[in-house]
């Protein structure tokens, strides 16, 4: 506990010059000095590229190593890139972490603000990737939206089909399967021949093609054609760009992360994908977090404190990396649904005194703090099993009831 509380109150070291950045849409303003109040200068600066390299050039005429700015949407990033590029160390906090002072809020006071929080070592860094997380994060957070476009097209044909009483989905799984989407093709060009159409059947889906005669017998017109190609298109475009981006994730991983992918790939619910976005999102250096406790509440998956006259409340899980958060939660799905582990058993315990949700995030933390352990030590883990879950239980059991039997002191 001592050991935490030092690290809390730990305080940056302070500077003898540095610079504040208030960063906006078409206007940055800069404001140096020293930690006398000395030197003292107010610029204004415009967003530009050859603007932001006025920037850099002024902050190295004025000798200043030291540069603070908020992450204000993505307005930051270019001058971010062009500031370290000149060895400055340029620190991005978060504007919530970064209170303003109340009343007489300008530009200028901003920019004078944050310069005297760096100066006085009184603000907090954000996690910064280096450029080849930056590059996997990109890529990962494209394939992702890609992803959601993918899913809105299925929709939208699945919308056209059942409109025109093509029950397509009431016999096969997902329109996503190779027979479903053949069968689409031939209907968007205008094929009903049904020995055709039942040619694009495969594996269990050719046992029903008795109920698939009924279902592909619907009411589509010419310009319901035109709208499936049209759609069709869309896939096909969005889908070779998954490829691309899927390809490309993958060349990364071998080439840097190999062995912080594999350690990842062996624990119980992460399978390819969610391993690519941990990696993407969090990097393999768990250096940059002191505990799995930090690294939860980076994730936004730790519940909060609300501690007033020894009291503690409810508190919801904070704000954090929503990518990381979707990938662990859904990778918890994933390992509570493995029968005879671990992690089902918990899961089973949880849900007799919570919500599944609650419970669900209860699981991913846990399994973050696995993520984290095994990242830190980069070793394969190991699936314990329902009988070290059952062993715990034994344990505290034993533990709780030792504690029953000591003798209490009878205060009258």
């Amino acid at each position: 506990m001592k050991q935490q509380v030092i690290e809390d109150v730990n305080i940056m070291p302070q500077l003898d010059k540095a610079c504040g950045l208030d960063m906006h849409k078409d206007k940055i303003v800069g404001f140096i000095s020293g930690k006398d109040g000395s030197n003292q200068e107010f610029r204004e600066f415009g967003t530009y590229t050859c603007e932001l390299k006025q920037i850099r050039d002024w902050l190295q005429e004025s000798d200043i190593h030291h540069c603070l700015m908020e992450s204000t949407g993505i307005y930051w990033m270019s001058l971010y890139a062009i500031l370290t590029e000149t060895g400055i160390e340029v620190i991005v906090a978060n504007p919530v972490h970064i209170k303003q002072m109340p009343k007489r809020k300008t530009d200028r006071k901003d920019a004078k603000w944050l310069c005297t929080l760096l100066l006085h070592g009184l603000v907090r860094p954000s996690f910064m990737p280096d450029n080849t997380q930056r590059i996997i994060r990109d890529y990962c957070r494209n394939r992702l939206f890609y992803t959601w476009q993918l899913n809105r097209i299925r929709n939208r044909l699945l919308k056209i089909l059942e409109s025109n009483n093509i029950k397509l989905r009431s016999v096969i799984s997902s329109i996503h399967t190779l027979s479903a989407m053949d069968m689409i093709r031939l209907l968007a060009k205008g094929v009903t021949d049904q020995e055709q159409l039942l040619s694009c059947a495969r594996g269990k889906v050719i046992k029903k093609k008795e109920q698939l005669i009924k279902a592909l017998n619907g009411t589509l017109q010419t310009y319901h054609h035109t709208q499936l190609q049209m759609l069709l298109e869309d896939y096909d475009h969005v889908q070779k760009q998954v490829d691309f981006l899927d390809k490309s994730i993958t060349e990364i991983i071998s080439e840097h992360y190999a062995q912080a992918f594999e350690c990842l790939d062996s624990i119980s619910g992460i399978g390819v994908k969610s391993a690519e976005i941990i990696i993407s999102e969090a990097g393999k250096d768990m250096n940059r977090f002191p505990t799995a406790d930090h690294f939860t509440a980076w994730c936004g998956i730790a519940p909060g404190n609300n501690e007033s006259a020894g009291k503690r409340k409810n508190t919801a899980i904070k704000k954090g990396n929503s990518y990381l958060r979707v990938a662990i939660v859904g990778a918890a799905w994933a390992a509570v649904r493995m029968k005879d582990s671990y992690w089902h058993a918990l899961f089973d315990k949880l849900r007799k005194r919570m919500k599944a949700q609650k419970a669900i995030v209860a699981i991913a933390r846990r399994l973050l703090k696995v993520v984290y352990n095994t990242l830190e030590t980069l070793t394969i883990y190991k699936e314990k099993g329902i009988a070290h879950f059952v062993d715990l239980q034994a344990k505290a059991a034993l533990y709780h009831n030792a504690k029953l039997s000591l003798p209490q002191n009878n205060i009258d």
